[in-house]
């Protein structure tokens, strides 16, 4: 591994989501209570993604339409590299 992407990596991983972000710029200047409440809907939003991801995963029929969308746009973009 290159030294590029291990500060990269590090970058990624060390820098706060736009839920941290959120949170500490609703919280510092209103208190604890004011960043709970900002700190809610981006647990629950979460939440939710992880309650419904396991639903289309399980269906055979939309990971083939999924993996079909996702060779469609691949070879598209392929193209649209190979032309420019």
């Amino acid at each position: 591994m290159s030294p590029a992407f291990l500060l990269t990596t590090l970058i990624v991983v060390v820098t706060p989501g736009t839920g941290v972000v959120h949170t500490l710029a609703a919280g510092l200047p209103h208190g604890r209570r004011t960043s709970v409440v900002a700190a809610l809907p981006h647990t629950g939003a979460g939440m939710c993604a992880a309650a419904v991801r396991d639903r289309p995963t399980a269906r055979p029929r939309i990971m083939t339409g999924v993996r079909r969308v996702f060779a469609v746009c691949f070879v598209g973009l392929s193209a649209r590299m190979a032309v420019a």
